[in-house]
């Protein structure tokens, strides 16, 4: 499903030159659980906005399928997220002043889905996702383990084939973060969706079938960088 050939990013903060990427080769396959390890600041979050077509290489390449997302357009880009990617966020990242169920609903008006329709199939969700009962409230008004479920629901409204987590159980406390870790690996299993996890725990990357290990922004064995 994806695949990255030498990718490179690198950013510029006033005259400093940071390499976040230094020639990335990996290959995530369909319907994988992987988890992508490794310290703060080792370029976790930079490599999953490339795989998620959030952000673009600046050498190398990155295949999604059967495009080439380092020469797509912006609004190439933002049709790929929508119909294909879905993202879980450490922050949950809900509009506050929405309810549960129109933050569900909300990428699928960017898609032109009918209201009914919406209404419809964000309150499955919410019911698939045991929130069903919490449709009508605020986020202020939802504990941190619901957040994250209405947060998992809105990801999945556009049925995408990969789903990207960025350290999704960072804000719940254990017993929480081990509900929702399963509640991945249940998509992952009944949906045959492609799931990554970003994450620097190694608790949470033993849920993935495979761990593919960064540090200062490359890619190998854990080993490597204890010798280091």
């Amino acid at each position: 499903m994806i695949k990255l050939e030498n990718a490179v990013r690198t950013y510029h903060l006033g005259k400093a030159t940071v390499p976040a990427l230094r020639g990335v080769d990996l290959e995530i396959e369909d319907g994988e659980l992987v988890a992508i390890m490794g310290p703060s600041g080792s370029g976790k979050s930079t490599l999953m906005h490339l795989i998620g077509a959030l952000d673009q290489p600046d050498g190398g390449s990155i295949v999604f399928g059967e495009q080439d997302v380092s020469k797509q357009s912006r609004k190439a880009l933002a049709q790929l997220r929508g119909k294909h990617i879905g993202f879980v966020f450490q922050s949950f990242n809900l509009i506050a002043t929405l309810t549960a169920l129109e933050n569900v609903e909300l990428p699928m008006i960017y898609q032109g889905v009918a209201r009914k329709e919406r209404i419809a199939k964000a309150r499955e969700l919410l019911g698939q996702l045991g929130v069903d009962d919490r449709a009508d409230h605020l986020p202020t008004e939802l504990s941190g383990g619901e957040q994250q479920r209405v947060a998992i629901a809105r990801a999945l409204v556009n049925d995408p084939d990969l789903l990207l987590a960025d350290e999704p159980t960072g804000n719940l406390d254990s017993k929480t973060g081990k509900q929702i870790m399963e509640l991945l690996i249940r998509l992952n299993k009944e949906r045959g969706m492609t799931v990554v996890l970003v994450t620097h725990d190694p608790t949470i990357a033993r849920y993935a079938q495979r761990t593919i290990h960064i540090f200062d922004g490359k890619v190998g064995r854990a080993a490597d960088w204890e010798e280091e």
